[in-house]
């Protein structure tokens, strides 16, 4: 009797516990279809574009090829999975992770890899009345690699005027033509005055010999 109690007390206790601790079993992909996800996930290409919106620059970055057999995840928490080209929309200057996990059923939601996707920084300096003025300021182009305040480029726009006193305006063409033609004039103009000399000579010569022929 003792043993069969104790038998049964056994039994009683591995119930509890399977009953507790549920005996869950995970099959894993094996090497072969590890090895086909990373090659599937390494094939998706990412490509970038931009448009304004209220004067600064939105990106949507593509991505393309990506399959059923595996899904991507943004370091935003946004999942993509399911179509072949896909888009979300993102800030400049961003760099942007996206991770691939396993969409098998025997390894759903391993990780596989990561790739990444830099986004330039946009120059909010770009669309200001002295960039329209110096367009070639090297602080003025619409990409930026590095950021700086209000007085420092205050100060290198100040340093690049006093190098550059071309002032880029709307009548700068004309003013140029002008500039040119007075450049001309004052350059050659003792020629025009030995011209004018020789011509007057000239016409004296002429009349002074019509009137005496005619005596």
């Amino acid at each position: 009797m003792r043993v069969m109690f104790k038998w049964i007390k056994f039994v009683c206790f591995s119930l509890l516990c399977l009953s507790v601790f549920p005996l869950i079993t995970h099959a894993e992909c094996d090497y072969q279809r590890q090895a086909e996800l990373s090659r599937i996930a390494s094939n998706v290409q990412f490509s970038y574009n931009y448009q304004f919106v209220d004067h600064y620059p939105q990106f949507m970055v593509t991505a393309t090829n990506l399959t059923n057999d595996i899904y991507m995840v943004d370091n935003y928490g946004t999942v993509f999975s399911g179509k072949s080209e896909i888009m979300g929309t993102y800030k400049d200057g961003n760099t942007i992770t996206f991770t691939f996990y396993s969409n098998d059923t025997n390894c759903h939601g391993e990780e596989i890899s990561k790739s990444y996707v830099n986004l330039p920084e946009f120059n909010p300096r770009y669309n200001s009345e002295d960039c329209k003025l110096y367009p070639n300021f090297s602080l003025c182009q619409m990409w930026t690699t590095t950021s700086f305040s209000a007085e420092q480029f205050e100060n290198q726009l100040s340093i690049y005027k006093k190098n550059n006193d071309i002032k880029y305006t709307p009548h700068k063409e004309k003013e140029s033509i002008w500039k040119v033609i007075l450049t001309f004039v004052f350059d050659n103009i003792l020629r025009f005055v030995v011209f004018g000399v020789i011509l007057l000579i000239l016409v004296v010569m002429f009349v002074y010999n019509r009137k005496k022929n005619r005596r």
